[in-house]
Parts: C-alpha cells; sequence; structure tokens
C-alpha cells in the first residue's frame, strides 16, 4: 500500500483522535428501512497495534495473524482474542514477518500463501504454509508457481484457490488462478495447477466462499504507482471453472480483506479504502452485506473510518480490531457492537 496517499476525511485523525471514544458510542446507522442507533463499546486495547492482519475465527475465538504494527512494520506476531473472557493469548508466531496474505480456515488448519515479506514495503513471495491450531505449529507446503501479494485466497471444496494479486514488480496486476489439491497435498503428492483466470486482475480485493462459490470482490488496480478501487465483483464457479459477474458493490472499495468474512449466509465486509465517483481516495466506515441474490446494502457504521481491520461477528456480537485510520497511523483499539 502507498500509505501516504490516503486521507481521511469522514472523522479519524490518527491514533490520537480516538481518544474521544472511549465507553460506548451511540452511531446512526443508515440501513435500508433500518433506523436503529449502532451502540460501539469500547474494548481494552489489543496487546500490539495492528493494521491489515490476516483473521479466521474458530470456537469462538479470534485468530490474527501479522500484518504491520507501528512505523509500518512487518509482524510475525499471532494473538488469540477469547470474547467470553477478554482475554489475549499469544500462539506461535508466524515463519516470517508477511503481511498483504488472506487466512483460510479448512476444519483446524489455517492455510496463507503468498504476500509481502520483510517490513514495509517488502518483496513478494510464493510461500505458501499451513497453521495446526491444535499443535500450535505451521507446516510448510508447496510454494506458488509465482511470487505474488495481495492476492485472494478461498478454499472451495478440498481445494484451495489463489488469485489475483501483484507480480514481483509490486505494481503488475495478475490475472492468473492456481488451485492446489489438499486431499492430494495430504498424500504426499500435489502441486498448484492452473484454473480459469481472474476476468479483471487486480489486487487487495475481498475474497470468501459462500453457497460453493468464491467472490472477488473489489479491490485495485495497481500497488505502488496508483491505487485504483474498484466496485466490480466476479464470483468463480468450481464446478464448471467459470466466473460470472456477482452485483457490483456500490462505490470502488479495497484493503478489507482482513474483515470480510461469511456469517449466517451472508457476507460482511467491514471498513477499508474506498473512492466514490468523482471523489479521492478515503478511509472508510462503512459496514456492508450482500445476500445471495441480493444486493450490497450499508448495515452499520464502524466507529471511526478504518483501513484493513480485523472484524467477525461471534454469538451475535461485531467486533472490530486494529486498523488504520489514516495517514500510516497503525493503532491497538478495539470495539464491540451487537451485529446488525
Amino acid at each position: 500500500m502507498r500509505v501516504a496517499t490516503l486521507r481521511v476525511d469522514r472523522g479519524g485523525a490518527g491514533h490520537a483522535g480516538t481518544a474521544v471514544l472511549a465507553g460506548v458510542l451511540a452511531l446512526g446507522v443508515l440501513t435500508a428501512g433500518d433506523a436503529r442507533a449502532q451502540e460501539w463499546e469500547r474494548l481494552p486495547d489489543m496487546p500490539v497495534e495492528r493494521w491489515e492482519p490476516g483473521t479466521v475465527v474458530l470456537d469462538g475465538k479470534l485468530y490474527l495473524f501479522g500484518g504491520y504494527t507501528e512505523g509500518v512494520r512487518s509482524s510475525r506476531i499471532a494473538n488469540v482474542f477469547d470474547p467470553r473472557d477478554g482475554s489475549w493469548t499469544r500462539v506461535q508466531d508466524l515463519p516470517s514477518a508477511i503481511t498483504h496474505m488472506n487466512m483460510v480456515l479448512d476444519g483446524r488448519t489455517v492455510w496463507f500463501a503468498g504476500g509481502f515479506k520483510d517490513g514495509y514495503p517488502g518483496h513478494t513471495i510464493a510461500e505458501v504454509w499451513s497453521y495446526d491450531i491444535d499443535a500450535d505449529r505451521y507446516t510448510a507446503a508447496p510454494l506458488l508457481p509465482e511470487t505474488r501479494g495481495g492476492g485472494g485466497l478461498a478454499l472451495a471444496g478440498r481445494k484451495l484457490h489463489y488469485l489475483g494479486g501483484v507480480e514481483a514488480d509490486r505494481d503488475t496486476d495478475s490475472p492468473d488462478h492456481w488451485v492446489l489439491d489438499l486431499d492430494a497435498w495430504a498424500q504426499g503428492d500435489a502441486r498448484w495447477m492452473p484454473a480459469a483466470p481472474l476476468p479483471v486482475p487486480r489486487n487487495q480485493f475481498s475474497c470468501v466462499t459462500l453457497d460453493g462459490r468464491i467472490y472477488a470482490i473489489g479491490g485495485q488496480f495497481h500497488h505502488d504507482s496508483e491505487q485504483l478501487d474498484q466496485a466490480r465483483v466476479d464470483v468463480y464457479d468450481p464446478a464448471t471453472d467459470t466466473w460470472t459477474s456477482g452485483p457490483p458493490l456500490p462505490k470502488g472499495h479495497s484493503h478489507a480483506e482482513g474483515s470480510t468474512f461469511v456469517h449466517d449466509g451472508r457476507i460482511y465486509m467491514a471498513g477499508g479504502h474506498t473512492t466514490a465517483p468523482g471523489e479521492s481516495k478515503q478511509v472508510d466506515a462503512d459496514i456492508l452485506a450482500l445476500a445471495p441474490g441480493g444486493a450490497w446494502e450499508v448495515v452499520g457504521t464502524l466507529p471511526m473510518p478504518l483501513s484493513s481491520p480485523a472484524a467477525a461477528i461471534i454469538d451475535g456480537r461485531f467486533y472490530v480490531a486494529g486498523g488504520s485510520p489514516g495517514q500510516a497511523a497503525v493503532q491497538a483499539d478495539m470495539w464491540v457492537a451487537a451485529a446488525p
């Protein structure tokens, strides 16, 4: 990310500006047919500030991996948040300091691939790893065919899909789509195979699987030269190896990989970067949701605009942690509200 170019036009002004958010925040939420007020409760800070972490939820706990810490430094730290008692537990560090990678949960194993390694700006990598949650252990897997950063990772059936992202120059968007058969890997013989390419190459898009189909949501063109947010959504059907167009976002959007997830049959996406028609790039505060066959709706508003926070719904409550309010600030703030 080209952090120096961002502006906060909607209320965020760096970590110092968050002090006024202590306690409970009453915010208006604009939704179709819903004028409820959403109350955010300020929770104790995370153990370490995070921006662009990888996230998964298992056993009612939120796992955070890597990302940037203060000074835009890549991190190896992995933590688990348990909302039942508010505790944080540090688990095994990542094999190296990585950002710009998605996390995918397969049973009780977390997968991640590619990314930027070793500090800002970092270089693209081809590494693929799995993390056994119960054993607290990382295992190397077959490398991607080429290095990539900011691509999408998704699990459909027993196959892992990596798509898009930027090439080694950190700026050229790739259409490549590779698939790894996890059953074949478990038997000791597997490699990434090509599949139907992403129709429009881009990077830093959100990527999830819903009803057996993979959604590539938003994203941006280029990375280091410029960052052009996109509203496009592409949907991949593994049964036919084909892509179709999904419902577009209300505006161009990127940088919400760790805050996009599936819950109760809907896709949620919180915060990120956005570029509305005729406007410049901003940090976003909207919480969007999509149900199959429907259109994207604004279902809530974060306590402040945030780039690349961690987010999840656990036991009917919406948690958001970390992220950047803009201008390369990285924060450890954490909030919770009733799920929209």
